[in-house]
């Protein structure tokens, strides 16, 4: 009778041991899925800093060539169109394309807008002078 009271006791200690260690392993997965998911937000942001560093260029890019129109030609035929396409190819031959738009506006005061993507990135310009 004695061996069964102790076996008894000892079970019930292993199956608080099991529960407790399957609550902390539990926690520690909920606090694991959290770290993850905001890490993988993170990255994708970091990504998509890069593609706006090369949008901004490509932007800054159809600004400054309406400018050097208007100041050294006069003319701002080339200013507003459809979208131009700059092309490069960067060190070990990966390439990449990005591209602008630009309109030009003398109604009030001249004021050049460029817009400039890539891939799913868009930034935008606004030169007034």
């Amino acid at each position: 009778m004695k061996f069964y009271r102790e076996n008894n006791l000892n079970s019930k200690g292993g199956a608080v041991s099991i529960l407790l260690s399957l609550l902390v392993l539990s926690g520690l997965l909920i606090i694991g899925s959290g770290v993850s998911f905001l890490m993988i937000g993170q990255i994708k942001m970091s990504g998509e800093a890069g593609r706006s560093v090369v949008a901004l260029y490509a932007a800054d890019a159809g600004a400054e060539e309406c400018l050097y129109q208007v100041r050294t030609e006069g003319v701002t035929t080339g200013c507003s169109g459809p979208m131009q396409k700059i092309e490069t190819t960067i060190i070990g031959g990966i390439g990449f394309e990005a591209s602008y738009e630009v309109t030009y506006d003398d109604s009030i005061s001249p004021i050049i807008k460029s817009l400039g993507q890539f891939g799913d990135v868009n930034r935008k310009l606004e030169l007034e002078f």
